[in-house]
């Protein structure tokens, strides 16, 4: 018994570091997402400051523009959803093989 729970622990584990190993190398060091990622970063950064600057007293121009600049930070973060997209159909390919696998042990 105590062999079984370990062993399903362990799968467990190794499953967890190969779905983290597969995002890794098909999203996180590639260079789009990392450029995707920076934009959204200093869009927030953008967005937050002119948020602080103008404060409650914004006139119909500076709502605009903060408008369209969050328009743009969604679209940023829509393409970095569509980027990890990929790697989310490829762990989930490799994880229903992995269980087949397990399931005829």
């Amino acid at each position: 018994m105590w062999a079984d729970t370990l062993f399903i622990v362990f799968i467990s584990i190794c499953t967890a570091l190969f779905g983290e190993g597969l995002t890794w190398l098909l999203v996180y060091r590639t260079e789009k997402y990392q450029k995707l990622k920076a934009e959204v970063e200093r869009q927030c950064k953008r967005l937050e400051k002119k948020k602080d600057a103008h404060g409650d007293s914004m006139d119909r121009q500076q709502k605009r523009k903060i408008e369209r600049e969050e328009e743009r930070l969604k679209n940023s973060n829509r393409d970095l959803s569509l980027v990890k997209m990929k790697s989310m159909f490829a762990i989930g390919f490799a994880f229903t093989a992995l269980l087949s696998m397990f399931n005829s042990m």
